[in-house]
């Protein structure tokens, strides 16, 4: 062993020798360094990264060297024999990256890579047999045709994978799930009047808009019968809504300007309630004239704003160049509906930041309907977060069609993006309180009245569900005739753990849930998929309650916007059944 070693250091004096000695001991420590990070943050795109500038520093620099000896057959036999354990660490840093991927459960990751693999061991079991003079070029073109067919493989490939089911508290069944990129939104509506609500949901990076629709109770736990109905690029949110007045539902598409599209708000006319499961029957009717290129629509909803009785458009987004804001387009009464150009479009605030997940409710008890909502997204800065309401000018009031009194409740810095509220009337005085949902706290805005100053009441959130959040709503969960909370959690850059709740809900104990204590039960944990990135991971976007199959107590319908690996998706569109009966 004494001889081995000394013989070892003896070869460090030749200078390639010493070159790839030091260049292993780079690549050793380049890996250490990256698992220790993946290890503390749970970060697999810094450990991509770790491994690629591993892999370069074992074939990239080595082939700028290569370039200069090459022509010196003594030295480049040198080089050859002391480059062998350089090229042999390359199926070692391959193979953690495999098993890392399997723990991060990025499956579609791990099929690309275990094709890579196999073929680079494929490449020195076979390339011997070939003329010595072609074995290089013969590796080379191997590596090349599996990279270029594996590569492309996520943005092409759609499938679907089960999620965790011992992560399943309440059990999860699976509404629609097509295998398309990012379902971004959630709305309801009986299109076929069977009296069962139908879910439509679009798909952000695929552009596909679908209705669900439900089944009946014998079928409702299997996945239900569902259609495209139309393909709209970077479709962020959508719908329903009478937009015609003819009776039917039709859909709006509020898309953005990512992924190389403009902007808009897009109909879809619905056909009769008899043809509605006829994705023939939806008929493209275009975008509303003065949203094209107005800023990054992304959230919408159907809404008769002025009383008329004709269903106008709310919607709201971000952007800096031009701002979305927050607006309402104006349904015509006179002549044809389904002429775009003759719909209004009216600022309710045109200077907002974000106007993502608001909600209608009668906030000042004056008779009509006013807007609340958190401002938090990419494009609002920290110390300009902030949960707003609108006040509306009066139902049919002309004034309504200028920007709205804009009132501040609280503004702070401890949001992310997105966070949603919602209304209810905890102190039963008919004006409701405002929640909003935030990583350690549920915040309850309580309704003051004369409207002058908000009291906060701060709800310390349960260890498990201290996380980036984003959906909260109110309901009775139990059937005790007391609100309870639903909460549910978005990944922190990738990453939800198996130990933190991924949906939960809270109940209270005692007559005033203001100043109660409230315990927390789990109805899904966190699957423990990592993601790639910010934009990778198991994320809850919307949900509603919704006794989906008529037993009495209120079940939860969902969507996961972001829940994928390479083009395969595990969430898409559930509903989670109550166990309480």
């Amino acid at each position: 062993m004494y001889k081995r070693i000394k013989l070892s250091f003896q070869n460090l004096r030749d200078p390639l020798n010493l070159f790839f000695f030091i260049l292993n001991i780079l690549v050793v420590f380049t890996i250490i360094i990256g698992l220790i990070d993946f290890i503390l943050h749970q970060n697999l795109l810094n450990f991509i990264i770790f491994t690629c500038v591993a892999i370069f520093i074992v074939i990239g620099i080595p082939s700028f060297l290569y370039i200069k000896i090459r022509k010196s057959n003594l030295t480049l036999s040198s080089f050859k024999e002391a480059g062998k354990i350089s090229l042999s660490l390359i199926p070692v840093i391959i193979s953690i990256f495999l098993i890392l991927t399997i723990y991060s459960k990025q499956y579609g990751l791990t099929i690309c890579i275990s094709i890579i693999l196999l073929g680079y061991l494929l490449g020195y079991f076979l390339t011997p047999k070939i003329n010595k003079k072609f074995q290089g070029t013969s590796r080379l073109l191997l590596a090349l045709i599996l990279f270029s067919t594996t590569v492309p493989f996520g943005f092409i490939a759609r499938g679907t994978f089960e999620p965790r089911s011992a992560s399943q508290v309440w059990v999860m069944h699976k509404i629609d799930n097509p295998g398309f990129l990012l379902p971004n939104g959630l709305d309801a509506a009986d299109l076929n009047n069977d009296s069962f609500l139908d879910y439509l949901t679009n798909y952000e990076w695929d552009g596909k808009i679908r209705v669900a629709f439900h089944p009946g109770i014998e079928d409702v736990k299997n996945t239900w019968p569902s259609i495209t109905i139309g393909n709209i690029d970077n479709a962020e949110n959508t719908a329903f809504g009478d937009f015609d007045s003819d009776g039917n539902f039709d859909v709006v598409v509020a898309h953005g300007s990512e992924l190389f599209s403009h902007s808009g708000l897009f109909i879809i006319w619905g056909p009769t309630p008899d043809n509605v499961m006829s994705p023939s029957a939806w008929i493209r009717g275009g975008d509303i004239e003065g949203t094209v290129d107005a800023g990054h629509f992304h959230y919408v909803k159907g809404y008769d704003i002025n009383g008329d009785n004709a269903t106008d458009i709310v919607v709201g987004g971000r952007g800096t160049n031009p701002r979305a804001g927050l607006k309402w387009i104006e349904a015509p009464t006179l002549g044809n509906p389904r002429n775009l150009s003759k719909w209004e479009i009216h600022d309710i605030d045109p200077d907002l930041e974000s106007g993502h997940g608001f909600v209608f409710g009668d906030i000042d008890q004056d008779g009509d309907d006013d807007i609340t909502l958190c401002n938090s997204d990419w494009d609002t800065p920290n110390i300009g977060e902030k949960i707003i309401w609108y006040e509306n000018p009066g139902t049919g009031n002309l004034t309504q069609k200028n920007p709205w009194s804009k009132h501040i409740i609280y503004q702070g810095s401890e949001f992310y993006s997105k966070e949603q509220v919602t209304l209810y009337d905890f102190t039963g005085d008919n004006f409701p309180e405002i929640v909003a949902h935030t990583k350690n706290e549920i915040y309850i805005f309580k309704n003051p009245q004369n409207l002058s100053s908000w009291e906060l009441i701060r709800i310390l959130k349960a260890p498990e569900t201290r996380w980036r959040a984003r959906p909260v709503k109110i309901g009775d969960i139990n059937n005790d005739a007391k609100p309870d909370i639903l909460g549910m959690l978005i990944h922190q850059d990738g990453d939800l753990p198996i130990t933190k709740a991924s949906v939960f809900w809270m109940e209270y104990s005692g007559s005033d849930p203001l100043t109660a204590e409230w315990d927390t039960h789990v109805i899904k944990w966190g699957d423990g998929f990592i993601g790639i990135g910010m934009y990778n991971g198991e994320k809850w976007d919307q949900c509603s309650f919704e006794d989906v199959d008529l037993d009495g107590d209120m079940d939860i319908v969902a969507n996961c916007e972001e829940f994928h690996t390479l083009g395969f998706v595990f969430i898409s569109v559930v509903w989670f059944e109550n166990p309480l009966i």
